[in-house]
């Protein structure tokens, strides 16, 4: 019986000795496959923190948008024209284009532009005339024409049967320029701006409502001598990937109808992938104790 164990001794060592560095290489190969998948998995999107809903209304019970809308639409005003140039007017093209059905100009009408030059700003008028942009179609598959306009310098945007205007210097406190080094100003929740015209302090900052259908919006609000006006609003949006917090960009500041108080031009973003609108307020017309009243504005649909 010795003699046996003795003989099969070695041959039990080199099967232990060929497990063991089985194991061993096994053992090895699952690290490797788990630390790819770890590799994998850290390149996978991070998982997003949950949504702080952080919104707290400053107005409640505002008018809904179409209560707005049809308040907008009894009010019986005169068709005013606005076409806005400086954000249609790409540096790369010589005249700014637009859809075919939303442009208004005729060739040969006579416009009042609103121009920069050599740091002044003033009110001119301003022969149009359009052209068609061959070989290109826009979304939705419109066609373009081309604007041309008399060159008095840099042209803001062009206006029409708003009787408050008249060709004149023009009193200027901020313009948005298209220029590398031009000044921005977003009107997100929270801005705040003084004015100071005239001698007379003017705050126009943004803040949130809330409408009569739980609808929430960013309010745009000016406020002087103890006046605090709603300007404007449009829709607030926030969830995990998107944040609408926006009423746009603030284009031109100053007195636009020489009547020595604050008018208003800026952009509202809306939320039209690609679209455009803007809003001119003026202070002249206002009513009801109010400070200024939308009397133009300009809208170009996106895609």
């Amino acid at each position: 019986m010795n003699q046996i164990f003795s003989k099969f001794l070695p041959l039990a060592f080199v099967i232990v000795f060929a497990i063991s560095i089985l194991v061993s290489w096994l053992t090895d190969a699952q690290t490797v496959r788990t630390d790819s998948n770890v590799q994998t998995n850290s390149n996978a999107a991070p998982l997003r923190p949950p949504v702080i809903d952080d919104f707290v209304p400053e107005f409640r019970d505002l008018p809904t948008f179409d209560e707005m809308a049809a308040t907008k639409e009894n009010s019986g005003r005169v068709a005013r024209k606005l076409i806005d140039i400086s954000e249609f007017k790409s540096p790369d093209e010589t005249w700014p284009s637009y859809s075919r059905t939303e442009l208004e100009a005729k060739s040969g009408e006579n416009w009042l532009g609103l121009y920069e030059s050599g740091g002044k700003v003033s009110l001119a008028e301003t022969k149009v005339r359009r052209s068609p942009r061959h070989g290109y179609i826009g979304p939705g598959d419109e066609l373009y024409d081309w604007l041309h306009y008399e060159r008095k310098g840099q042209l803001l945007f062009i206006v029409k049967g708003i009787g408050e205007l008249k060709p004149s210097n023009v009193a200027t406190i901020f313009l948005r320029t298209r220029t590398k080094n031009s000044e921005t100003e977003s009107l997100d929740v929270g801005y705040r701006r003084i004015f100071n015209f005239a001698g007379r302090e003017y705050v126009l900052r943004v803040t949130t409502g809330i409408q009569r259908d739980d609808e929430r919006v960013n309010v745009l609000v000016l406020e002087s001598g103890g006046t605090s006006q709603i300007v404007t609003v449009n829709r607030y949006y926030k969830d995990q990937y998107t944040l609408y917090n926006s009423i746009g960009e603030l284009l031109w500041v100053g007195d636009m109808d020489g009547d020595g108080k604050l008018d208003l031009y800026f952009s509202d973003f809306g939320f039209e992938k690609g679209g455009f609108g803007s809003n001119l307020y003026l202070s002249s017309p206002a009513k009801d104790g109010n400070l200024v009243e939308r009397v133009a504005g300009f809208n170009s649909a996106g895609c």
